[in-house]
């Protein structure tokens, strides 16, 4: 059960945030992205190994995929356990966890002696609630409008993420 406690936590969405109604008279220094803004945006960040890409027509994020690489002491893993029965374990946990969140994706493999888990949002499908009650998604301050590509940079800035946006 702790196993899908971490997991669920560590991979909890770092920095996508909804956007609501904003005073604009309120300073931010959000990138110059427009909510009028309709062209394609990527953001791809990364820190250390771990990485966040997302996908946005003008502000509005419609996917983004999130990987990360976890130890198998942070999962509580037996090293000694066989290949099969840590893949089990690991994607067992990662279906409770996100299995029921519709338009989340969770898959785990190992690589180098770690774990790596990559959870894939489809927010044209999701239901932002549902990922704000799952800890996958920062509230905003009123209600939800959509994910905004500029705040979540931001947010990901914050947390240490190196950002690139195209």
């Amino acid at each position: 059960m702790r196993k899908g406690l971490v997991v669920f936590f560590l991979v909890g969405l770092c920095g996508c945030t909804r956007v609501n109604d904003v005073n604009s008279s309120q300073e931010t220094k959000e990138p110059v992205i427009e909510e009028e803004d309709t062209g394609q945006h990527t953001l791809d960040c990364k820190k250390e190994s771990d990485s966040v890409f997302l996908q946005a027509q003008g502000d509005h994020v419609e996917s983004q995929e999130q990987t990360i690489y976890m130890s198998f002491e942070e999962l509580e893993i037996d090293e000694q356990m066989s290949h099969e029965d840590m893949m089990n374990a690991i994607n067992s946990s990662l279906t409770r966890s996100y299995d029921a969140l519709q338009g989340v994706d969770a898959v785990g493999s190992l690589e180098d002696n770690k774990v790596k888990v990559t959870v894939t949002i489809d927010y044209k499908r999701a239901d932002i609630q549902s990922l704000i009650d799952a800890n996958l998604l920062h509230e905003g301050e009123v209600d939800t409008k959509y994910v905004s590509l500029g705040k979540t940079q931001s947010q990901l800035e914050k947390e240490g993420y190196s950002c690139t946006i195209q």
